[in-house]
């Protein structure tokens, strides 16, 4: 069973990303031997990443149709060897990068595949893992020991041979993330074959082999208005097949309705019963529930990787500062390559669309009639965004989109019972405020249960 770092219950610290742990070693390394970077941080809006992310689109196809997938214009195109070969080499190439980044300031990279499904071109995965470590040790390169492979999968195909023997060759190098939405009920109303039948027995019989092997004690639940309603018996099945962390968040799209919120928060109350009982809050982890939440924001830094931090290499062979800049995920706007592989990347500082991507901070994001009450937002911390999304929907990735905002709201107020009870066992954690203006927890719960909350904050 998994041990919580902190003694008592599994937080987010217990499921720390790959850069999360590399990045303070790399500090540490360059403290230690007196390297200073610290020019590369002069921009605090948009600092140098220690771990760089590196996206391959290896194909636009998928054998899933799931519902509320944002890559709407999936056009089947595949990455070719050629393109893949000459790809790695670009990554190498520093004339070519434009100081997009470079190996001093980000030693260590995660290169990720994506589709798609990316298990549809395991054997192109494969080439290109093959000839990046070729490639990073014939030159030298600190990416050679320090890199990760990253996948996110359907699992429809996890069980084949050969991305089992891709898997076993790369053990301890992956990280492998296979999505499935809670229960059968929830996960066939929106991950569905194209003939509409749905994939849960073939996903669940993946996630219980990868668990077993040690590939995976997590995955990823995408939630949307279809699926809401499911949330607390599909987050516990999730744990019953041996996942550990269930990482959920709302889809960023519009087509939520406040109705949705009331639902979220009944829910999460259900699921915060449940770790509440049997110390269950130590053996599993969703990130729902987070002590960070619900507060004011204290910094201004945009935390979107699609910010020019990101690099995402498309099947032809053109780069993106993230996928969703690419038209397979854009639905209004035009994509926005920043360069190729052939001719190199654009230089930050002569590209007009770089630069933009640069100044996007929380506040500026901000700035319009439909968006200023975030400015002064009581709960702001732990809202999530999208670059991205906010580019297609509004034409300008400055300009935040809301769509999520009663959602968050009701998140907030289940934290808020969540913590204040788990308070009541565990007398050394913080108190959860209720930042929340009451009128607006009248929207999402009635006067009897704001008043039950009050008193729940009140006895801790």
């Amino acid at each position: 069973m998994m041990q919580p770092k902190n003694g008592y219950y599994l937080d987010r610290k217990d499921f720390d990303q790959w850069q999360d742990t590399v990045s303070p070693l790399i500090e540490s390394y360059e403290t230690l031997h007196g390297i200073d970077n610290k020019e590369t941080y002069k921009d605090t809006k948009n600092p140098d990443l220690k771990v760089k992310n590196i996206t391959f689109v290896v194909t636009e196809k998928c054998n899933l149709n799931c519902s509320y997938c944002y890559e709407q214009h999936k056009t089947g195109r595949r990455m070719s060897k050629s393109v893949a070969k000459k790809a790695i080499d670009f990554l190498f190439n520093k004339e070519k990068i434009n100081n997009y980044y470079n190996f001093k300031t980000s030693p260590a990279v995660i290169i990720e595949f994506i589709g798609g499904e990316p298990l549809l071109e395991i054997e192109l995965m494969d080439y290109i893992v093959e000839y990046f470590k070729f490639k990073a040790f014939e030159l030298d390169s600190p990416w050679a020991t320090n890199y990760m492979i990253s996948m996110t999968t359907n699992g429809v195909l996890y069980d084949t041979p050969k991305v089992q023997k891709f898997l076993a060759k790369n053990a301890g190098k992956v990280s492998l993330g296979i999505t499935i939405d809670g229960n059968k009920k929830l996960h066939d109303s929106c991950r569905k074959f194209y003939d509409g039948s749905g994939s849960y027995n073939i996903v669940e019989k993946s996630i219980k082999d990868a668990v077993k092997k040690g590939y995976t004690n997590s995955t990823k639940i995408t939630l949307s208005p279809q699926n809401i309603m499911y949330l607390n018996e599909a987050i516990q099945n999730v744990w019953s097949l041996g996942i550990v962390g269930a990482h959920t968040n709302c889809v960023f799209e519009k087509g939520w309705q406040i109705k949705d919120a009331k639902i979220f928060y009944k829910e999460l109350k259900k699921l915060a019963d449940y770790l509440l009982a049997d110390k269950n809050y130590s053996k599993y982890y969703c990130s729902l529930f987070d002590d960070t939440i619900g507060k004011e924001l204290t910094e201004d830094r945009n935390w979107c990787g699609g910010n020019g931090s990101m690099l995402a290499i498309a099947p032809d062979g053109r780069c993106f500062p993230c996928i969703r800049f690419m038209k397979y995920s854009l639905n209004k706007q035009k994509e926005q390559p920043i360069g190729d592989i052939n001719r190199g990347l654009d230089k930050k500082e002569e590209n007009v669309w770089l630069n933009k991507l640069k100044d996007i901070t929380m506040s500026s994001q901000c700035q319009y009639e439909d968006n200023k009450k975030c400015l002064t937002c009581k709960i702001a911390s732990g809202c999530a965004l999208c670059t991205g999304y906010n580019y297609d929907e509004f034409g300008d990735p400055n300009h935040k989109a809301t769509s999520i905002c009663d959602m968050h709201k009701a998140r907030v107020l289940a934290n808020v019972y969540y913590w204040n009870k788990l308070k009541r066992e565990i007398p050394m954690i913080d108190e959860f405020k209720l930042n929340l203006d009451k009128k607006e927890c009248l929207r999402i719960i009635n006067e009897n249960e704001y008043i039950s909350l009050k008193k729940l904050i009140k006895r801790v």
